[in-house]
């Protein structure tokens, strides 16, 4: 390895994963090709880095004043909607009201979708973030590659979901939309670099499209690549095995929803007949009474999922999700923008997680996002500030909230969570997709640098990512 070395000599250095230590050293090397990514080779305190055989000839920067974690992962985002900006929730309207404004006001033509995209881009990159899971939407209801392909240009890492809408008399001109859309992007998948963006696939959610609809993306996803076990293998959800395609949707937001599939009534069913899609065929499976995790819990036990928000969960709901694998991308601010816990109590992430839950955090879109946090005066869209939001509001637990906003988003997305993680170099070294700088007031010994960083209002600063481009 003839890759340049960079050592980091910081106030503390601290991951998700049971790493920590004050002061603190990092040694990195800088990729030596285009497509390969930085290598951790040792992180520890200043003696036991030092200690490295590489350490030596590294060149040192010193940040006396920072705390170091690794580069954050935003497990649902929507960059297709950052030129819209923060938005106030008009609670009389309601959430299909929102959505009326969104469809209102969403870029529908390529280069403005790949402009907010890029926006979106910069601001998570401000914000410390190295991985998404974005939202692909689909403006006047048309799957686009744009997100995607604008994505994967850029240095983030993680997965552009593919969004699309399918049900009632709109359900099979939806999904062959859908499938025409992401087979081509399929087949331009197949020139990518390891660590570029992926294409998922994402029905909206279980209220716009039908059960068919969610079971033929299930299909085109294991289908995709025919070498890999099938969906009906009984060791998939035993061992993990990760799926071709990855599979997202939102799931439980809404009281709109759980309305919606419980009885087939009231504001969505509304909504359905005001754009011509409603049929009566729609009846055939929802007024089941069924809550929305009952609703999907046979599709969600066929493929892995990563399911946006679920506010509403109650007990059941919760056995059911672990019993399936899902993981959960909860957005702390985007749940308290639309009022969930009004409706439904307060969201229970931390009983996902003692169920066995994999449980990541997002942002939602920047429309839900209070101004002074959403890129108008911090510099970023950041996962750190809902980490920081969960900690001030309800206590959690700081090396929790860091493995929420690391490693629990990487294995959501599929990707690998030693990326994420600083504990565990060698002197073989691995790969490691960023490394961010909290900066604290003084230069001080910490016993504990989770804490500080939850404590702390100070914004993120990306020292590099995947191509030490930071």
């Amino acid at each position: 390895m003839n890759g340049r070395i960079t050592r980091y000599d910081a106030l503390a250095a601290v991951d998700g994963a049971g790493f920590s230590a004050s002061p603190a050293s990092v040694l990195v090397q800088e990729p030596e090709a285009q497509g390969d990514m930085p290598r951790l080779l040792a992180a520890g305190t200043p003696a036991e880095v030092s200690r490295h055989s590489a350490a030596a000839r590294a060149a040192t920067t010193n940040l006396p004043t920072s705390i170091l974690i690794p580069g954050l992962v935003n497990a649902h985002a929507h960059l297709d909607l950052t030129h819209i900006g923060p938005r106030a929730f008009d609670p009389d309207r309601g959430f299909t009201g929102w959505v009326e404004m969104i469809r209102t006001e969403r870029e529908a033509d390529d280069p403005g979708i790949a402009v907010s995209v890029e926006r979106g881009i910069k601001l998570s990159l401000a914000g410390g973030t190295v991985a998404v899971g974005d939202i692909a939407g689909a403006p006047r209801g048309r799957p686009s590659l744009v997100p995607w392909r604008t994505l994967r240009r850029s240095a983030l890492m993680g997965v552009s979901f593919l969004e699309f809408f399918a049900i009632g008399k709109g359900a099979e001109r939806g999904w062959c939309a859908a499938e025409v859309t992401v087979r081509e992007g399929l087949v331009d998948s197949g020139n990518r670099t390891r660590h570029e963006a992926r294409l998922g696939l994402q029905p909206h959610a279980p209220h716009t499209v039908g059960l068919a609809g969610f079971r033929r993306a299930v299909e085109v996803a294991w289908a995709s690549e025919p070498d890999h076990s099938s969906a009906k293998c009984p060791c998939t959800l035993e061992h993990g095995i990760s799926r071709p395609v990855p599979l997202s949707t939102h799931l439980a937001e809404t009281v709109e929803e759980r309305q919606f599939i419980a009885t087939a009534d009231g504001p969505h069913r509304e909504f359905l007949e005001r754009v011509g899609v409603w049929s009566p065929e729609v009846l055939e499976e929802f007024a089941k009474g069924r809550t929305p995790v009952e609703h999907l819990f046979e599709v969600l036990g066929s493929a892995s999922f990563v399911a946006a928000h679920v506010n509403d969960a109650d007990d059941e709901a919760i056995r059911l999700l672990a019993l399936t694998r899902t993981s959960v991308a909860y957005c702390p601010r985007a749940s308290e923008y639309f009022g969930a816990a009004d409706r439904f109590g307060p969201h229970r992430y931390r009983d996902m997680m003692a169920a066995g839950i994999n449980v990541a955090l997002g942002t939602d879109s920047i429309v839900n996002l209070p101004s002074e946090a959403a890129g108008i005066k911090s510099g970023g869209m950041s996962v750190l500030d809902e980490m920081r939001r969960l900690f001030r509001r309800d206590g959690a637990d700081p090396a929790t909230l860091l493995k929420m906003g690391t490693v629990n988003g990487a294995q959501a997305l599929g990707l690998e969570p030693d990326l994420f993680r600083l504990g565990g170099g060698d002197t073989h070294g691995r790969n490691i997709a960023g490394l961010v700088a909290i900066e604290a007031p003084t230069a001080r010994t910490i016993t504990d640098p989770a804490r500080l960083v939850m404590e702390l209002n100070s914004p993120t600063r990306l020292l590099f990512y995947r191509s030490f481009s930071g």
